[in-house]
């Protein structure tokens, strides 16, 4: 069993035994014959427990103490994770605050966070819980961020082990032939000058194990990507959302404050027009200047910028 107890201070080591109790309880109990009751109270309990776990990570304050309230935070979900090979916990208040998300096929679900630094760098980390044909289980991926190494992002291809870092917020699935695309939004807090947000695509390879990037998305200029990433000034607000209308992928235009500042991101933002991206026969089709008058999100009232 994976080792969760790592308490970065002696004060959390009562909290951690009692967890790794609750969680090894929630175990047996899925595997005896009690009732259906006691299965669900223990099910309660550990999930209380690592929710409690993410609320003391928001609420801590200073780099280390955040970065200590992370690492607590996932090892006690890896741990709760790997004890629920049938996805039987349903996190609702990780999804609820997005932290969580799912797809509507009940196939893939994504844990994201991440830690602030000094230097207003951020350090992402999560999970994926995707369900293996070949296992009949839902098999636990950790997430490794390796942004700062990762040359030519819009163009790699790559997996959980090396992973551009984002915090994902809305995932759907689209097919093509007999391929399956999950398409995540993300946004990244990069640095104090820019933010980001990027469309990125999941796929689960023959053996289940999960691959970021696929050569199915068109930029602005026509130029085929595997993932696309948009760079703007820090403390703006870009939207980028799936339309259910359309079943296309709306978002602001980008443009600079002015025309001799083009290619200097700080000075990006949103410029009151809007495109989209249309799936048609495999590929992600650049549209703009699309009309984007649609209703809120009305979970959008859970999402905050991560700190």
């Amino acid at each position: 069993m994976y080792n969760m107890i790592r308490p970065q201070a002696l004060t959390c080591l009562r909290f951690f035994f009692d967890m790794e109790n609750k969680i090894i309880l929630c175990f047996f109990l899925l595997f005896t014959g009690v009732t259906s009751s006691a299965i669900l109270q223990a099910q309660v309990s550990i999930q209380d427990s690592v929710y409690n776990l993410y609320i003391d990570f928001v609420h801590s304050k200073g780099p280390e103490k955040t970065s200590a309230a992370s690492k607590l935070f996932l090892d006690a979900l890896y741990s709760a994770l790997l004890q629920d090979p049938k996805c039987e916990l349903a996190f609702d208040s990780l999804k609820k605050y997005k932290v969580a998300i799912e797809s509507s096929d009940k196939q893939v679900r994504i844990f994201t966070w991440d830690v602030l630094a000094k230097d207003f760098t951020h350090t992402y980390f999560g999970f994926i819980q995707a369900y293996n044909r070949k296992s009949k289980k839902y098999e636990v991926y950790e997430l490794k961020d390796r942004s700062e190494s990762i040359r030519d992002p819009e163009n790699a291809s790559l997996d959980n082990t090396k992973w551009y870092g984002a915090y994902y917020y809305s995932i759907s699935e689209v097919k093509y032939k007999k391929k399956k695309y999950y398409m995540l939004l993300g946004w990244d807090g990069n640095n104090q000058n820019t933010s980001k947000k990027l469309i990125d695509v999941l796929t689960l390879n023959e053996k289940g194990f999960p691959k970021f990037g696929d050569a199915i998305l068109s930029d602005e200029k026509g130029k085929i990507k595997r993932r696309l990433i948009f760079e703007f000034k820090a403390g703006l607000v870009m939207s980028l959302r799936f339309d259910e209308d359309s079943k296309g992928i709306l978002f602001d235009h980008l443009s600079p404050s002015e025309p001799s500042l083009e290619g200097v991101y700080s000075f990006y933002g949103p410029d009151f027009s809007y495109d989209m991206l249309v799936f048609k026969e495999g590929k992600w089709l650049y549209v703009k200047n699309v009309d984007a008058r649609n209703p809120k999100d009305k979970t959008d009232k859970y999402f905050n910028t991560p700190h």
